[in-house]
């Protein structure tokens, strides 16, 4: 039963990093960069020492002049101050999957999901070889 759960997440989070490098991917060669807001930050859930996790919320103008916000996927606000200017990148077709555009934000959020995904189906493919 474990096996099939740790096999099972890690190949979902493989799954998930997989999707965001093409959708970070695409962003490079098709998105509009425009520079948007922090303007507040969303509590969600808790971490590991109880304290709670946040996310920065960004307003943008899109090339039309319509206004969108999205959450950033990945936690910290640190360097990200309620009224901090942030780049953002959006498809014209799909603003609403707009990301923080900096490339160390990029390069985490990929990383984690690839990460996690490679040790939970290495820990798998183990336990199964060892018949654990």
């Amino acid at each position: 039963m474990w096996v099939a759960m740790l096999l099972l997440a890690g190949l979902a989070l493989l799954g998930f990093g997989t999707y965001e490098v093409m959708v970070q991917h695409r962003l490079q060669r098709e998105g509009i960069r425009v520079r948007g807001l922090v303007v507040r930050h969303h509590t969600d859930g808790s971490r590991i020492d109880g304290g709670p996790v946040y996310f920065a919320v960004v307003e943008f103008v899109d090339a039309r002049g319509s206004r969108h916000t999205f959450q950033a996927r990945s936690s910290g606000v640190k360097g990200f101050p309620v009224g901090c200017g942030v780049p953002v990148r959006y498809f014209p077709e799909a603003p609403k999957d707009a990301r923080i555009d900096l490339l160390r934000r990029r390069i985490a959020e990929v990383a984690a999901l690839l990460a996690g995904g490679t040790l939970f189906t290495a820990i798998g493919i183990w336990m199964l070889a060892t018949g654990r």
